[in-house]
């Protein structure tokens, strides 16, 4: 489980990163360095350290520890308003409105397998509880269910 929270934390990072949240793009080559021909030499262009860390994998680490810290706090039985106050005060607004709408989305997808699988169980309406699915979900579904023997 820690696992997968690591996991969906670096993949949101990432995604934050991509999207631009607060992290500018790196700057074009100067005009000069492009408008020289071909026999003249190169100006050197002034080379800057390298970052201890790119932002994304930083970000990461931070929103990861973060949700680690979360995960042990819902095991202790903490409430969401505690959730809240730990994910405030390491992560910005942005970070925890997509964690809120990843959360919501999960949430979401647990719901409709459940439903799913109590429609298949009763065999009531599993047709039409199946078509609710696109063929995508459904591939998910059954690789996330537990094997049965076929008899």
């Amino acid at each position: 489980m820690r696992t997968t929270l690591a996991l969906a934390s670096l993949g949101l990072a990432a995604a934050l990163w991509r999207s631009g949240a607060g992290i500018a793009p790196p700057a074009p080559a100067p005009a000069a360095s492009r408008a020289t021909g071909a026999n003249a030499p190169m100006p050197r262009e002034q080379a800057t350290p390298p970052a201890a860390a790119p932002p994304a994998a930083s970000a990461a680490v931070g929103i990861a520890s973060v949700e680690a810290r979360v995960h042990d706090a819902r095991r202790q039985g903490k409430g969401e308003q505690e959730v809240h106050r730990l994910r405030a005060a390491s992560l910005t607004a942005q970070q925890m409105e997509a964690l809120a709408r990843m959360e919501a989305a999960e949430a979401d997808w647990r719901r409709r397998v459940a439903a799913l699988q109590a429609a298949c169980a009763g065999n009531a309406d599993c047709g039409q509880a199946r078509a609710a699915f696109t063929q995508e979900e459904l591939a998910r579904v059954a690789a996330y269910s537990a094997p049965t023997l076929r008899q």
